[in-house]
């Protein structure tokens, strides 16, 4: 288990991770989320103070941050046949 440095929705962020083999290629997932990770720094393997405070902006990111489409399905306009009507008195 190392400790990493890796972005996570845009940010920097510490986390545990195993070193694992996916294949013929050397990958690291966190164990505790199943996630895949991409470390930009193994704090094990390397001097913290020559961190910067900077990832690359095209380093991977744990989870990617993108657009959601506008929902276009609307509940209320979907059951609005089905609510009684009701007249107020006054």
């Amino acid at each position: 288990m190392y400790l990493i440095l890796h972005k996570v929705r845009g940010e920097p962020a510490f986390d545990i991770a195993d070193k694992i083999q996916i294949g013929d290629e050397e990958g690291w997932i966190i164990p505790t989320s199943g996630h895949r990770a991409y470390p930009y720094v193994v704090l094990d393997e390397h001097d913290p103070s020559k961190y910067n405070g900077m990832i690359p902006a095209d380093w991977p990111d744990h989870y990617e941050v993108g657009s959601r489409p506008e929902p276009t399905f609307n509940i209320m306009q979907a059951i609005s046949g089905l609510l009684p009507k009701f007249k107020r008195r006054f």
